[in-house]
């Protein structure tokens, strides 16, 4: 059976948006209740039976590698066994995190570049950080509804989801060959168009990429914004390739933004049970 086995989570970004908290700590650690962005994205790469993830981060990330470590000086002068800790050992059991340093910020197409040597000859997930899938339910959610297409057909994906058509120039948009299902054939693929996009179906940070990517980024020029966009590297592989897009399940929040990192707390926490009748009682207010 054909299996993804391998993960790649750019999170290099400056975090503008979020400043100024951002100036001291990277936003994959921003903490949705009390759990950072950048560990649900690696549970919903375990719950798809992902096995290896590499994390791309910037010069000044060292605090994300910190993060995972549960050996720091920190943890050995706790005075007891905390479960969130060994919950994090249980994590890097199941999951082996590399990293690797993305010097500067040339856009997704250049940070999967760097990914070459950790991929080696296989297919690949990636998954961007700052669109957080919340489970809803779903074992298999996120990165897993891809990964079981791909399964049963070996081939590109694209996690895509239906946004207004006054917000398709905030994303990548798909170009569907044929009548809309909740898996379809594309036919094209345009980056933030400024107007007249082909639908408002988006990509929306979740992938599964073919390891002859990396033949169509070399040969990818730069695009919107100055940067070397995965989207214009995906549409030249569409003349040889075939693209599919996809929705999948559970809930998808775009963390990037301060309103969706909001909604994407307040649906954390009314899943929990530690928290979910007084979140309910406040939110009545």
């Amino acid at each position: 059976m054909n299996k993804i086995k391998k993960v790649v989570i750019p999170v290099a970004g400056k975090g503008t948006r979020f400043l100024p908290i951002t100036k001291t700590i990277s936003k994959t650690l921003l903490p949705i209740v009390d759990t950072p962005v950048i560990q649900y994205l690696l549970e919903e790469s375990v719950a798809s039976g992902i096995k290896e993830a590499l994390i791309i981060i910037g010069y000044n990330q060292n605090d994300v590698i910190n993060y995972f470590n549960t050996e720091s000086t920190y943890v050995q002068k706790l005075n007891k066994d905390y479960e969130e800790i060994k919950y994090i050992k249980k994590l890097k059991n199941q999951i082996r995190i590399s990293y690797v340093f993305q010097e500067e910020a040339k856009g997704l197409g250049d940070a999967v570049k760097h990914a070459k040597a950790f991929v080696g000859q296989d297919d690949f997930a990636l998954i961007l950080g700052d669109d957080f899938v919340f489970s809803d339910g779903f074992k298999i959610y996120g990165i897993g509804s891809l990964c079981k297409l791909y399964e049963k057909i070996p081939s590109y994906y694209l996690g895509v989801h239906e946004v207004p058509y006054d917000k398709t120039f905030k994303y990548g948009i798909v170009d569907p060959e044929s009548s809309l299902s909740s898996c379809f054939k594309i036919k094209n693929i345009i980056e933030k168009p400024k107007d007249n996009p082909p639908s408002n179906m988006a990509c929306v940070g979740r992938y599964i990429l073919k390891n002859s990517i990396f033949s169509y980024l070399e040969k990818t020029k730069i695009g919107v914004g100055g940067e070397i966009q995965l989207t214009d590297a995906l549409a030249l592989a569409l003349a040889k390739e075939t693209i599919y897009a996809s929705e999948f399940a559970g809930t998808r929040y775009d963390v990037g933004s301060k309103i969706g990192y909001v909604e994407a707390t307040i649906a954390v926490a009314k899943s929990r049970s530690d928290l979910k009748e007084e979140i309910e009682q406040y939110l009545k207010q």
